[in-house]
Order: structure tokens, then sequence, then C-alpha cells
């Protein structure tokens, strides 16, 4: 591996540990990463918390890193609440948001990640034919197939900066979406986010609540 591109996955490696840890001087370490960046300590801490990482290795050299945030409910809220406050927007330009994004999740749940694999052309999760296949397990362990899975382009300020793991010059940012099977049921409590293929399998695990 290059030094700059090794360079580049030490200091990934090290936000992404401390975003996807709980604790609270790891949560410190993170705000330390993304300080400067605009963001307040509320949505910081809310990202964190809905936000989970792993990082595929074979023989010490990274095969693949993928980052996800689940848009929960409470991750929604923070996030319009954050998106108002930076672009001041009215009282009913936010209640206009809010209902659009409770009708958007009455179906379907959300998750936005950003994978960074060195061999590019492996990075094609949105592609036909992708060598990656992406679902989800409830706690029955029931798959769900996504409805949707898009390459978020362009890469805006509203990405890059509400989602600052992104680097947009490294990786690619994605969104994906599943459906609500039962919203009473099981499939809303814990669920495991999987991404597999030949490079190896990432789980990504989820409290639904």
């Amino acid at each position: 591996m290059k030094r700059s591109v090794l360079h580049l996955h030490l200091h990934l490696c090290a936000a992404i540990l401390l975003l996807s840890t709980v604790g609270c001087s790891q949560f410190d370490g993170y705000l330390e990463v993304v300080k400067g960046k605009g963001l307040s300590d509320e949505y910081q801490t809310v990202l964190a918390r809905w936000t989970r990482s792993q990082t595929i290795y074979s023989e010490f050299e990274t095969k693949a890193l993928i980052t996800a945030t689940y848009e929960s409910p409470e991750f929604s809220r923070a996030y319009l609440k954050e998106y108002s406050r930076v672009y001041h927007l009215r009282d009913e330009e936010v209640k206009k948001r809010a209902e659009a994004t409770r009708e958007k999740s009455s179906d379907a749940r959300g998750f936005v990640f950003y994978a960074y694999i060195p061999e590019k052309k492996s990075n094609d999760f949105d592609k036909q034919g992708s060598l990656w296949t992406v679902f989800l397990a409830n706690e029955k362990g029931e798959r769900i197939d996504p409805v949707e899975l898009r390459r978020i382009e362009p890469l805006s300020p509203m990405i890059t900066e509400f989602f600052p793991y992104v680097n947009p010059y490294y990786g690619i940012a994605y969104r994906v979406r599943f459906p609500v099977t039962d919203p009473a049921g099981p499939d809303w409590g814990k669920m495991r986010l999987f991404f597999a293929g030949v490079i190896g399998e990432v789980r990504l695990d989820f409290d639904g609540q």
C-alpha cells in the first residue's frame, strides 16, 4: 500500500473507530476529528449513536471499509433540527420537511453508507451485476432485500458536512432503503445490515427502536 493511501486509511480508521464507539472518551476523540465543521454537539452525539463501521482486512491490507448511518426516527429528528438551524428555516418549512420525512419513513427504512475500497472497480454497489449483495436481517433472521440502492451524486455539503466520515476523493456514498414488512412487528427491533461479496463480508448491528 502506498504511503499516501496508508496515511489516509489510518486517518479514516481512527475517525471511524472513534465514531462507532459509544464510550465517552472515544466520542470525545471523534469530536476532535470533526471539530470546525460547524456541527452542534447534540447532532454529533446522535450521529455517533446511529453509525457503525467495519473494515475487511487481508494480510494486514485493507480490502474495504464501510460505514453506515441508520436514519432512525431519532436521527431523522436530529438531522432536521440541525439542518433547520444551519439554514435558518422558517417554521412552515420545518413542518413540511418533517411531514415529508414521516411519509418517507412510514413504509421504508433508510441508511446512508460510505464505502472506501482501494480497488475502485469493486466499489459498484449500485451497479447491475455488482460484486456485492446488500440486505437486512431482522430479529427473526428473515432477509429483507432493498427497494432502492443508489449512489449519492453529486456529493453536496449536505452529505460531506452532515456525514463527516464521507470523503469524496477516496470513496463513494450511497443511500439504501428497505421495505417495512410489519411496522408493529419484530423487524423494527434489532437488525443487521449485510454487505457480502467475494472481497469479504461486513455485518453492522443496529437497534431499530
